[in-house]
């Protein structure tokens, strides 16, 4: 009995290895197709998309951990749709890219003269809060920056998340300072 299931056991190795290298190499090939895909677009999302394509690149990566671990199907699964994912996420960038464009216009239109204004401002505070608001200040300025650096880069989803974190600030510190808020930064 020994030697019989020793026999049968050594068949189905022998059966099942060429199936094994089959699922390997059509997990390999769908994560090839989902990255060349996903290469073509890549630059442009994470300009303008930055957490959609995020999630396309993590699923790329968690296939690949699967065909480590050697489960295939898993990988095969995880990235039969990605293709697909890359080529929606691709036809929405115009659409994505007018509406960072529209805010930052809004925000760019506004911001800078609400930053000048609180520097001017600066002088009529007493030295403990102006000391804080002037750090405050300074740290507006270098979002401000940093907005506007992202946005000549094209990175428009950075650069309007940046200048969003400076109206806040800005709203804030004219709130604090008793400064009246113009209505389009409310």
């Amino acid at each position: 009995m020994n030697r019989l299931t020793c026999g049968v056991l050594a068949l189905m190795t022998v059966l099942l290895l060429p199936a094994c290298g089959t699922q390997k190499k059509a997990a390999e090939t769908s994560i090839a197709a989902a990255q060349t895909v996903y290469d073509q677009i890549k630059d442009q999302a994470m300009k303008l998309a930055p957490d959609e394509a995020k999630v396309i690149e993590d699923a790329i990566a968690a296939a690949r951990a699967d065909v480590k671990k050697g489960d295939f199907e898993a990988a095969i699964e995880g990235t039969k749709d990605l293709p697909t994912k890359a080529k929606e996420l691709n036809d929405g960038l115009p659409a994505k890219a007018a509406e960072l464009k529209t805010a930052w216009a809004s925000l760019n239109a506004v911001l800078p003269g609400a930053v000048a204004t609180l520097n001017k401002k600066m002088g009529a505070m007493n030295k403990a809060r102006f000391a804080a608001a002037k750090a405050d200040l300074a740290d507006l300025n270098t979002m401000w920056a940093e907005a506007q650096t992202a946005m000549q880069g094209g990175r428009l989803a950075e650069a309007v998340t940046k200048a969003g974190e400076v109206k806040a600030g800005v709203v804030q510190l004219m709130t604090e300072m008793k400064m009246p808020v113009p209505k389009a930064l409310r």
